[in-house]
């Protein structure tokens, strides 16, 4: 390949070229041409997308000297045109440049090497040498970050010869090649050795956000939103802010104040909510028990308008009478909850149980005797169940 248009002509959306050679390996063309316009992955950064001749270009990679173009087809046509995704294209850019602000103002505010980045349509992270950040210096930074994109750097591309020649330059990390070194600086800010394609001033960047973090292998991945999708961020975080606002009839300043006193209400009334339902649980399961007259005691009821925690509150306090057996369900949304004790039965097990009453509302559950829990998916039949129930109890 004689030309790298991509360095060369950063700006440049299409490329008259030919090809010089062509490789069929399953199914698919790895290409290479006189001259190219896609960036191939590398440094942390994806390839360049676009078309050859109308189609696709499924990825590019650099072997050697060598840029191979994967494709479904092969062009047909002496004449090559190249057409760019400029938008695709400049949208990693500006990650890569931002990656290079962020990670140098790290090294700088917080003394936190860059160990690796991963360039991402909605996020980029950085994989930093460092156990901890505190939330000052996280704002510091991007206070910094911001405020360099405001100072409108200008960012250039240098090829330096020979590796003796790196060391006028003060560089953010070392590089392991020898010669024709590329290198990126930000102008009076930062100088690293990089194959990536860069904005050509930080003001390009618009904005960036720190958006959170997680540890990893003992370091830190910091996540970042550069660019658009910070702008997004923004935008999505502010109409939901208003809309919040709208519905609590405050103005957004004041919604964090409403919303900690609605939370702090609901506390209280889940609060005296509980206590309403097991006083409840305990009147039912009084009403229940107060109800049987012959021994050994056997209760078999289906209680209607039971939502789930005062069923398992009657559950509760009735299982507590060691000598009291009941079999009880409730229909709850389209599912019959049923709970058995039998302490007394020495006959009747759950294995009987499950074979005689459970199949008829299409049951499942366990437990550990004398208590077994669990739904049935038709709840039809719970007087089919229960009276099941009873007949098998009555013979025993």
């Amino acid at each position: 390949m004689k030309n790298a248009d991509y360095y060369q002509n950063p700006l440049s959306d299409s490329l008259t070229t030919r090809l010089i050679s062509a490789e069929l390996k399953e199914s698919l063309w790895f290409l290479e041409f006189e001259d190219t316009l896609f960036y191939p992955e590398g440094g942390g950064q994806p390839a360049d997308k676009g078309r050859i001749n109308g189609e696709a270009v499924l990825d590019v990679q650099k072997e050697g000297d060598r840029i191979l173009h994967t494709m479904k087809k092969k062009p047909d046509s002496p004449e090559i045109s190249m057409i760019l995704d400029r938008e695709y294209r400049d949208h990693f850019t500006v990650q890569h440049t931002g990656q290079h602000l962020i990670s140098a103002l790290l090294l700088k505010i917080c003394n936190a090497p860059t160990v690796s980045v991963h360039l991402g349509i909605e996020e980029s992270t950085i994989e930093v040498e460092k156990q901890e950040l505190n939330k000052e210096d996280l704002l510091a930074l991007e206070e910094g970050v911001n405020r360099e994109i405001r100072k409108a750097r200008p960012v250039q591309s240098i090829v330096v010869k020979t590796k003796e020649e790196l060391s006028a330059y003060n560089l953010r990390r070392d590089t392991d090649k020898i010669e024709n070194i590329r290198l990126i600086s930000i102008v009076g800010l930062d100088q690293t050795p990089c194959g990536g394609l860069h904005v050509q001033n930080t003001s390009d960047l618009g904005l960036i956000k720190y958006t959170g973090m997680e540890k990893i292998r003992s370091r830190l991945r910091l996540k970042w939103k550069i660019g658009a999708p910070a702008y997004d961020d923004y935008k999505m975080r502010f109409d939901r802010l208003e809309t919040i606002s709208t519905l609590l009839s405050v103005k957004p300043e004041e919604t964090a104040t409403r919303l900690e006193a609605l939370i702090s209400e609901k506390q209280k009334e889940h609060k005296m909510l509980k206590t309403l339902m097991e006083k409840e649980a305990e009147r039912i399961s009084h009403d229940l028990s107060g109800s049987v007259f012959y021994y050994p005691p056997l209760i078999t009821r289906e209680l209607e308008d039971c939502p789930p925690a005062l069923f398992k509150g009657i559950v509760k306090n009735l299982s507590s009478t060691r000598d009291l057996s009941f079999l009880i369900c409730t229909e709850n949304k389209g599912h019959l909850n049923w709970a058995l004790h039998l302490p007394q039965h020495k006959t009747l097990n759950f294995e009987e149980f499950q074979q005689k009453c459970l199949s008829l509302i299409e049951g499942k559950g366990g437990g550990k005797g004398p208590l077994w829990q669990g739904s049935g998916q038709n709840p039809k039949n719970a007087d089919l169940f229960l009276k099941t129930f009873r007949d098998i109890c009555h013979t025993d």
